[in-house]
């Protein structure tokens, strides 16, 4: 195996370590930018999240990240993950002084952050094929599915578990 067909074969996980590197530097920006929240305290624990509101607001954004990716060469992609890093990191900034509430955040987040990060990383693996000619549908779909896939467990989860989590944190 030459090492042309090697870096091929390992694009997706490059471009993905990619994603991460970018989400973390806006993440612990954000985190590090933001002063603790004073009214944690007042949590609303009737919150009766909807997953399809939470599924299809999650499907938007992974859409966002991979058919941006061919239309503004990845540029729209990046901007989007760099946003929602900045946004988890100023939520979980706010809660600081309260890790407690990272309880709400974890379950759902563990599957969610790198479902949307293999969607911006599958975005931009669309901008590569679109310069090179070369775009296989069959890669495309499968990881579109996977991600379809990922982000209905994540909602699941955050529909179904956030609720017992919000009553148990004090």
């Amino acid at each position: 195996m030459d090492e042309n067909t090697l870096f091929k074969k390992n694009v997706l996980v490059k471009l993905y370590i990619l994603c991460l590197i970018l989400f973390l530097i806006a993440l612990f920006t954000a985190y590090f930018y933001t002063d603790p929240a004073s009214n944690v305290n007042n949590l609303n624990r009737n919150i009766r999240p909807d997953f399809f509101q939470i599924f299809f607001n999650n499907i938007k954004v992974a859409s966002l990240l991979v058919f941006l990716g061919p239309l503004t060469l990845s540029l729209g992609t990046i901007a989007v993950l760099i946003i929602n890093g900045l946004i988890l990191g100023n939520a979980i900034g706010n809660i600081k002084d309260n890790l407690n509430l990272l309880l709400l955040v974890i379950p759902h987040g563990i599957i969610e952050v790198p479902v949307l990060l293999l969607a911006a990383s599958v975005g931009m693996k669309l901008t590569l094929d679109l310069l090179l000619l070369k775009i296989n549908l069959k890669f495309t779909f499968k990881y579109i599915g996977i991600i379809f896939l990922g982000l209905m467990i994540a909602a699941m989860l955050e529909t179904f578990l956030t609720p017992i989590f919000i009553k148990g944190v004090s």
